[in-house]
């Protein structure tokens, strides 16, 4: 008889529950945060809290993320 199978493989088991990446967010530096509330003209009214409130660095990690 054939296996019409299309794998043999086991079948992937996957966790019951996900855990959080991390327990705070992690920021923007000052400089990309700037920046971005310069792009909230073309942002829809409804998100610019969102923008907003995302937590900014302190002063010295500001060139550290320019090349992202």
């Amino acid at each position: 008889m054939v296996n019409m199978n299309r794998s043999t493989r086991k079948p992937i088991g996957l966790p019951l529950e996900l855990c959080s990446p991390r327990q705070t967010p992690k920021g923007l530096s000052k400089k990309k945060h700037d920046h971005l509330l310069m792009l909230l003209q073309w942002t829809p009214e409804a998100f610019h809290e969102f923008y907003k409130n995302i937590p900014v660095l302190g002063q010295q990690g500001d060139d550290d993320d320019d090349d992202d």
